[in-house]
């Protein structure tokens, strides 16, 4: 008798496909009362991120989720202009229907499929616990973000956008900048974003923000605050190329380097678990020097 083996993956190796977004109605199902309660088939997001998470008309809203076994190679979008739900592809290391380990997708922002205010998505996410695995109870994440409208013009912080972002980090491209006035506690400073997608298959997300201060005496009050900087100086201290830096996971498990440089703080959030970049985090370094003191 001749035997065949297959060389396939064992389906039970990956978790069942998901129901449809919107339950049992459907992907085309409206979104009712999701602002006052989740409805009874999305649960709560978690190591899931969106950058920027209030975005204007024309941008790109990246998300990511991490830390998984697998994630549905599609999401869902919320149409709020013809109350629907529009389908997503998100990229990763694709097995089958899934991304192993993470998986990340960039949404345009347009005026012909959202409205101004709450907006939502859906994406779907599993772990194996066990020799069951955790689907979040067969239910969809649903991550809301807020679009802005219309972006209304150049403000004054996007006029010096360029001055403090770092064009060129090879092999990263620079995707979009983005300005605006931010503080910490009661310490007013201007933010300036550069977002960055690297090279395939992967495509690793990179964020930088830029915080420029009035004052040295503010960077040094805001790094050495407990309530915001200092465990993690502490705790993060690494030395890199002679620089010194803190480096720590965040909530979303994404690893973020944090240093100061004169008037400035530097903060380089990598959409990954395991590493910050060090590509980006050299190009900023190249720029801006690091002058942080352990506390």
């Amino acid at each position: 008798t001749l035997m065949l083996m297959s060389c396939a993956k064992e389906t039970d190796d990956l978790p069942p496909l998901p129901p449809p977004p919107g339950g049992d109605a459907g992907v085309g199902r409206a979104v009712a009362g999701m602002a006052i309660s989740l409805p009874n088939w999305a649960a709560q997001a978690r190591n899931v991120a969106l950058a920027p998470a209030k975005p204007y008309y024309g941008d790109g809203v990246v998300v990511s989720v991490s830390d998984f076994d697998y994630i549905y190679k599609n999401g869902y979008f919320f149409n709020s202009k013809l109350r629907s739900w529009e389908k997503f592809d998100l990229q990763g290391e694709l097995v089958q229907d899934w991304l192993k380990g993470q998986g990340v997708a960039s949404v345009a922002v347009t005026a012909d499929k959202f409205e101004t205010g709450d907006n939502y998505l859906v994406v779907y996410a599993c772990k194996k616990v066990g020799k069951d695995w955790d689907c979040n109870n067969k239910k969809w994440m649903l991550v809301t973000f807020n679009v802005m409208g219309a972006a209304g013009g150049i403000t004054p912080e996007m006029e010096n956008v360029d001055k403090f972002v770092v064009k060129s980090i090879s092999p990263f491209e620079l995707m979009s900048t983005f300005a605006e006035k931010d503080n910490f506690l009661d310490i007013n400073v201007i933010r300036y974003d550069g977002k960055y997608k690297g090279p395939a298959p992967d495509g690793l997300i990179v964020l930088v923000h830029v915080f420029e201060f009035n004052s040295r005496a503010d960077v040094d009050s805001t790094i050495n605050n407990p309530e915001l900087f200092r465990d993690i100086v502490v705790k993060g201290w690494k030395t890199h190329i002679g620089h010194n830096l803190a480096v720590f996971l965040d909530e979303n498990d994404h690893r973020i380097a944090v240093w100061t440089s004169g008037k400035v703080i530097v903060y380089v959030e990598s959409f990954q678990k395991e590493a910050a970049n060090k590509e980006v985090i050299e190009g900023y370094l190249a720029k801006y020097p690091s002058d942080l003191v352990k506390p």
